[in-house]
C-alpha cells in the first residue's frame, strides 16, 4: 500500500510540558482549520515526542520550513494556516524571542541552547510520532539492531558498546559495555539482560523518556 506524502508536516510537540499547557487542544483546533481550508491532502498534522523546549509550550514546528513557534493557543490558530500555509508568510510574532533580545529566531537550531547541541539517541525528538513504528523505522530505526543480530558476534558487539563509551544513566554511571561483557562470560544459558525503565536515583527518572 502506498504511503501518502504531503508538502508540509506540522508537528505538535506532545510532550509533558506541552499537553500541560493545552496542546492536545491546539492540535485539534488545527487538524479542524486544515481540513476546513481544504488542505487534508497536503498538510498532515503529527503528534510527537518531546521537542525538548518545554518552557516555551505548546510548541509547534513546521516541516520542511524548519520553523518553531511557540507558546501557542487554540486563537492561533487560523491565523497560522492563513498567513503561514495559504500564503507563505511565517508569523513573527509567534516566534521565539531570546531574553534582552527584540528579533525573533524562527528556527529551533539557531537559539543559543540548542545550536551547540549534537543529538544522538534523541535526534528524532519533536520529529516523529513515537507511537508509529513505521515512522521510526523511516528514520532508519533499528538498523543497530539488524547489524547487531544478523552479522555480528557476540564479541564484536561488547566491544563496539564498550568503544562507544556507553554508560548507565544513574548515579554511578557503570559502563554499559562492562555489564554486557559480564552477563556474556557467566556459565549457563539462556541468559537475559534486564532494561530497567524506572530507576529509583532521583537523578535517573529520564531512563524511560529515552526508552
Amino acid at each position: 500500500m502506498a504511503v501518502p506524502t504531503y508538502r508540509t508536516h506540522l508537528l505538535v510537540c506532545a510532550g509533558t510540558g506541552c499537553v500541560s499547557c493545552g496542546a492536545f487542544a491546539f492540535k485539534e483546533a488545527l487538524e479542524e482549520e486544515v481540513a476546513r481550508r481544504g488542505l487534508g491532502d497536503e498538510v498532515l498534522v503529527v503528534a510527537t515526542g518531546c521537542n525538548g523546549f518545554c518552557e516555551r509550550g505548546p510548541i509547534l514546528m513546521v516541516h520542511p520550513d524548519g520553523i518553531f513557534y511557540q507558546r501557542l493557543t487554540v486563537e492561533d490558530v487560523p491565523l497560522l494556516v492563513e498567513e503561514h500555509l495559504l500564503k507563505g508568510r511565517p508569523v513573527r510574532k509567534l516566534m521565539y524571542v531570546p531574553p534582552a533580545e527584540s528579533a525573533p529566531v524562527p528556527k529551533m537550531a539557531d537559539i543559543e541552547f540548542f545550536k551547540h547541541q549534537r543529538l544522538i539517541v534523541l535526534r528524532n525528538r519533536g520529529r516523529i510520532d513515537p507511537e508509529r513504528i513505521e515512522e521510526y523505522i523511516a528514520y532508519d530505526g533499528y538498523e543497530a539492531a539488524a547489524k547487531a543480530l544478523a552479522s555480528m558476534t557476540p564479541e564484536a558487539v561488547v566491544a563496539e558498546i564498550s568503544a562507544a563509551g556507553l554508560r548507565g544513566r544513574g548515579g554511578a554511571g557503570f559502563p554499559t559495555g562492562r555489564k554486557w561483557d559480564l552477563c556474556r562470560r557467566q556459565p549457563g544459558a539462556p541468559k537475559y539482560l534486564i532494561c530497567n525503565g524506572d530507576e529509583g536515583d532521583p537523578g535517573a527518572f529520564m531512563d524511560r523518556s529515552v526508552l
